[in-house]
């Protein structure tokens, strides 16, 4: 089955990869390769300036990167980040103006019934009298 599979004339991408490092490829009298050794493989992939992926497409060599590499490359996402940093000042605006209501609100509240108690202090209330006395 695999066999007639393989045989079917299917057109195939063909993708250039990157080159592989000599060094990773070790003989008989060389030292094992360590996980240390591949992920500074791939760092120095991924680090490497412009990165080259072309593809021939019936005979014809074409040229591709991923979105996020153009996006990057290009500085597109500049716009995004400006709106979600004027959404960040908003929030922030927004819980400071809050806070700033909140605490004026608790500190009236406080004035009032620090008054209330003055009154009641003054007029000399106790019991049911005490709660008859609001400052208007």
């Amino acid at each position: 089955m695999l066999r007639a599979i393989q045989r079917l004339p299917i057109k195939r991408c063909l993708c250039n990869l990157p080159e592989k490092n000599p060094k990773l490829h070790r003989t008989k009298d060389q030292r094992d390769i360590t996980n240390m050794d591949l992920l500074e493989e791939q760092i120095r992939q991924r680090n490497s300036a412009v990165k080259n992926r072309e593809m021939i497409v019936e005979g014809q060599k074409i040229k591709w990167a991923y979105r996020s590499e153009l996006v990057g490359r290009h500085d597109l996402d500049k716009n995004h980040r400006n709106t979600w940093m004027a959404y960040l000042v908003i929030i922030l605006i927004g819980f400071g103006a809050f806070v700033v209501v909140k605490s004026q609100v608790v500190m009236g509240r406080r004035q009032e019934m620090d008054a209330r108690e003055a009154l009641r202090k003054e007029l000399q209330l106790s019991g049911d009298d005490r709660k008859k006395v609001a400052v208007v």
